[in-house]
């Protein structure tokens, strides 16, 4: 009764969005990457945030986000638009903002800055006043509406050096053996749909200093479930290692169009890894795992060695793109330690 429920409200989510047209419904937040250099420098991806009308009925523009890292109060702040995202005002040399919320501004459009006024990357002088320490930081958004309720979302920070190697993998279809099961039975409580293997091979692969970083074409108001699945599979004695988790930027219906419908995700995932691969001085990506021809695509894009590119079958058989090579997690997990070295850290 609970699981038919929660599809029920799923599904009431999806036709929300569609007679709505609200790309902007749930809230949630992708993770972000941030990058230190030898000068103690650090540049990090974007803070994509998003305030859903489920949260905050009330036109949002306007609205102040308050940031806390580590469970302390920051001195930066960010804004919400029209849309409920959230960005930096770039007229304030500080980072801070002191900017009121107006309802009547916000219900007539009017509360938006030009784009040139907005940006959702923090500058370096901002995010040395985080207080960010190596490895992960939580990072809590949270806003206080003309209403005087408060409606908070988190993600994490994860501060990493210039001289990291990354690890990418999908997670629908990859992690899980299945695109649209893998997005439909998490919310189910059905949360075992995983490919046998793929704890433990990605365990001794963060053991031996990668960094994985979970792509996928959810969309951001899926984020917690999202991370809560990731972290919840388990192979004793094996758990799946932290890392960040980056979403799809648009709504739930949007992000299963250009999934399933459309097929066309990998615009999207080049993009974001794009960025990611802006903040370091040399091409941080080692490898990647995907299970669609666009996953093959998006990481050949960033120049990962393709014989470190692996589709995955809904079989759990992984296929090598540079060799053409046929293999399995049993196998990989014994050569973890040839075809990923041990990293000096």
């Amino acid at each position: 009764m609970i699981r038919l429920a929660t599809f029920a409200i799923c599904v009431w989510i999806v036709i929300g969005d569609i007679s709505e047209g609200s790309s902007n419904f749930l809230t949630g937040a992708n993770d972000i990457i941030a990058v230190v250099d030898e000068d103690g420098d650090i540049k990090a991806s974007p803070f994509n945030v998003q305030f859903g009308k489920k949260d905050i009925w009330l036109p949002r523009s306007g609205h102040v986000v308050s940031l806390e890292v580590n469970e302390k109060d920051v001195p930066v702040g960010m804004v919400l638009d029209n849309e409920g995202q959230a960005y930096f005002p770039t007229l304030k040399s500080d980072g801070s903002s002191n900017r009121q919320y107006r309802f009547w501004s916000a219900l007539l459009g009017m509360g938006n800055p030009s784009p040139k006024h907005r940006t959702n990357s923090a500058t370096s002088s901002q995010l040395s006043r985080f207080g960010l320490q190596m490895g992960p930081n939580p990072i809590l958004y949270r806003v206080t509406t003309s209403s005087g309720s408060i409606v908070t979302t988190s993600a994490v920070i994860h501060l990493m050096n210039n001289t990291a190697k990354l690890v990418v993998s999908d997670i629908d279809g990859t992690v899980t053996r299945s695109n649209i099961r893998g997005m439909i039975l998490p919310a189910l409580g059905l949360s075992d749909w995983k490919h046998n293997g793929v704890v433990e091979l990605y365990r001794k692969i963060a053991n031996q200093g990668y960094q994985i970083v979970y792509l996928t074409n959810r969309a951001i108001g899926q984020s917690d479930m999202t991370r809560e699945y990731i972290y919840s599979l388990a192979e004793t004695p094996y758990e799946m290692p932290r890392g960040p988790v980056l979403l799809q930027v648009e709504s739930l219906l949007g992000a299963f169009q250009t999934e399933v419908i459309k097929g066309q995700p990998e615009v999207n995932k080049i993009a974001a890894l794009s960025r990611v691969k802006g903040l370091f001085p040399e091409n941080p990506f080692f490898s990647g795992f995907g299970n669609k021809a666009w996953d093959i695509l998006a990481y050949k894009a960033l120049n990962i060695d393709p014989d470190m590119i692996f589709s995955v079958g809904e079989d759990s058989i992984l296929i090598s793109e540079g060799t053409r090579i046929f293999t399995n997690y049993t196998d990989l997990m014994e050569r973890v330690s040839i075809m990923y070295p041990l990293l000096n850290l």
